[in-house]
């Protein structure tokens, strides 16, 4: 006899559980982990940041 609702077994309720739990535990270390690394900057640091533009960008400008 089967015991159950009939839809999903035992095994499948428990795989989908632990399924859950990881996903649970993969994002709270995301969230945790986020405010220690800092975003990249690239190859020149911040200070490639700091100074004049790449050569071939302009400001903008309105245009009337």
């Amino acid at each position: 006899m089967i015991r159950g609702n009939g839809v999903f077994s035992p095994r499948e309720r428990r795989t989908a559980i632990i399924a859950l739990l990881g996903a649970a535990a993969i994002a709270a270390g995301g969230i945790v982990l986020q405010p220690m690394i800092k975003p990249s900057l690239g190859p020149g640091g911040a200070d490639a940041y700091s100074s004049a533009p790449a050569q071939g960008v302009m400001d903008a400008v309105p245009l009337g």
